[in-house]
């Protein structure tokens, strides 16, 4: 929901990385990983489920937050087409499990639009590419997609076959999809966190000062972590300092 510089300032007040939770039992591993990435304060919902507690005591259940960016697409769309925006499609990863597919739908119904389908990225990717062109000779195609918080496969089959019913024959295009696969855990979200967890650890080595329940200096080394990775993407070295003058903090690894 905010950026990692709006999360430096306000680390209780910040919603970062919600669709890890959203679908998924308090109780659950997710829960605990999510407390890795972000320094928001979760609670567990009347129907056992994470909310998000924030500094004024206020709650918000994950699907609420995700009807926020729902009802932001949804002015997008229509201050670009010109008109009211009621009816969706949405896509969604192939390993979300039911429950998460119905958080989705929550979520968008809360955003006051209505779900035509929801239909996994992977195809929607598929059918994209297919509209466009025309099959000679079957072809089989991988899509592969990694993302921020997950990386996903989708192997598809495009081909061109002839209809069977009355009347002249007609040809359209057959996409069908034979397999997907995934990780859940690997992305740029994985990324950060493993570089955050470097970062902290040399720095509590380097000062002996547990700076862990220190929910504003820990999101600075979060956004330090992702400035990280950006470097690092194109490079093979960094170089990092982290400051926290409000809290008196010495400069970090």
């Amino acid at each position: 929901m905010t950026d990692l510089a709006q999360a430096t300032r306000f680390p209780t007040d910040s919603f970062n990385f919600i669709k890890y939770l959203q679908g998924i039992p308090f109780e659950s591993e997710a829960v605990s990983y999510y407390a890795t990435l972000s320094a928001a304060d979760t609670v567990k919902s009347s129907r056992n489920t994470t909310s998000f507690r924030r500094s004024d005591g206020t709650e918000w259940a994950v699907e609420e937050l995700i009807a926020m960016q729902f009802s932001y697409v949804k002015e997008l769309a229509e201050s670009v087409a010109g008109e009211k925006v009621t009816d969706v499609v949405v896509t969604v990863p192939p390993f979300y499990t039911q429950g998460e597919r119905d958080a989705v739908v929550d979520a968008i119904e809360i955003a006051g639009l209505r779900t035509l389908a929801l239909i996994n990225d992977g195809t929607a990717v598929a059918i994209n590419y297919a509209m466009t062109r025309t099959f000679l000779e079957p072809e089989i195609h991988i899509i592969y997609d990694a993302g921020a918080s997950a990386i996903r496969t989708t192997l598809v089959e495009f081909s061109t076959v002839e209809s069977t019913g009355k009347g002249k024959p007609k040809t359209y295009t057959q996409v069908n999809v034979l397999s997907s696969g995934f990780d859940r855990r690997s992305g740029g979200t994985e990324l950060d966190r493993r570089l955050f967890k470097i970062l902290v650890d040399d720095f509590m080595g380097k000062h002996k000062i547990d700076i862990t329940k220190d929910k504003r200096a820990m999101s600075k080394f979060r956004k330090e972590a992702n400035r990280l990775k950006t470097i690092l993407s194109a490079n093979n070295e960094a170089v990092s300092t982290v400051r926290d003058t409000s809290h008196d903090v010495p400069p970090g690894p």
